[in-house]
C-alpha cells in the first residue's frame, strides 16, 4: 500500500521506464526534466562510475524548477553503458551506431543505471539516490544483423545503440546481474528507495519465483 499522500511523477522520456514502473501498480504522472543534458554531463568530472548517479541527481533538481513537481515524490533515472573505460551513448547517426555496435560485438561490457527519488520537505530538497550495475557480453552477431538492426531504427535512442530487449537482434548472448536495469530502470533499486519515503509498490511481484531471487523479472541473474 502507499502510505504517501504525495503522488509519482517519473521525469522520463523513455516508454520503457513508464511501462516497467507501471508494473508496481502505483498511480503516476510524467513529465520531463528541462535542460540540455548532453551539455550538462560536459560539465561532470567524477568518476565514469558515477555519471549516471550525477545526471539522475541534475535531472531532479531541473524537475523542480518546474510547477508540476510541486507536492510530487519525482523519481528521476539515467543509463550509462561503459565499455573498458569509453562510455558509450545515444549514438549521434547511423555511423556512429554500427561504430559503438562493432566496438561491443563479443565483449563484455557494464551497464550501469542510477535512480533518484525526491521530494520538497519545508522548503528542502530530500534526495535520495542509489546505482546498480550489470556485466553484459554482447554475442557475435553479424555486420549484416547490424545493418538490418540499424535499418530499423531501434538503437537510434538507446545508449550503447542497443536494447536488450529486442527480440529480433538479441543483441546480448549473456548478463550478470540485473536484467532491468539493462533495459534502464532496475525495480529492485527503485523499491529499496521508495521505501524509504513510506511508499510501498502494491503489486510485489510474482509469487511464484521463491528459487529465483528478483520479484520483478525472471531474466534478472542476481
Amino acid at each position: 500500500m502507499m502510505t504517501t499522500q504525495l503522488p509519482l511523477l517519473l521525469a522520463s522520456a523513455s516508454p520503457r521506464r513508464r511501462q516497467m514502473l507501471a508494473t508496481l501498480g502505483l498511480p503516476y504522472t510524467v513529465g520531463i526534466a528541462p535542460g540540455d543534458e548532453d551539455a550538462a554531463q560536459l560539465h561532470y568530472q567524477g568518476p565514469i562510475d558515477g555519471l549516471a548517479q550525477w545526471t539522475a541527481a541534475h535531472k531532479a533538481l531541473m524537475m523542480f524548477t518546474r510547477p508540476e513537481a510541486a507536492q510530487h515524490v519525482v523519481i528521476t533515472s539515467d543509463t550509462t553503458v561503459i565499455l573498458g573505460e569509453q562510455q558509450l551513448g545515444k549514438p549521434r547517426d547511423e555511423a556512429h551506431a554500427r561504430e559503438m555496435l562493432l566496438a561491443l560485438r563479443g565483449r563484455w561490457h557494464r551497464v550501469v543505471s542510477a535512480i533518484v527519488v525526491s521530494r520538497m520537505v519545508d522548503g528542502q530538497l530530500e534526495v535520495y539516490g542509489e546505482n546498480c550495475s550489470t556485466p553484459v557480453l554482447m554475442r557475435d552477431y553479424s555486420e549484416e544483423e547490424i545493418a538490418s538492426y540499424i535499418a530499423s531504427g531501434d538503437p537510434m535512442d538507446k545508449a550503447g545503440a542497443y536494447a536488450i530487449q529486442n527480440t529480433t537482434f538479441r543483441p546480448t548472448e549473456r548478463i550478470d546481474g540485473c536484467y532491468l536495469n539493462v533495459v534502464g530502470l532496475p525495480l529492485c533499486t527503485l523499491v529499496r528507495l521508495l521505501a524509504r519515503l513510506d511508499i510501498y509498490p502494491s503489486n510485489h511481484g510474482s509469487s511464484d519465483r521463491a528459487a529465483h531471487t528478483c520479484p520483478w523479472s525472471e531474466l534478472c541473474h542476481i
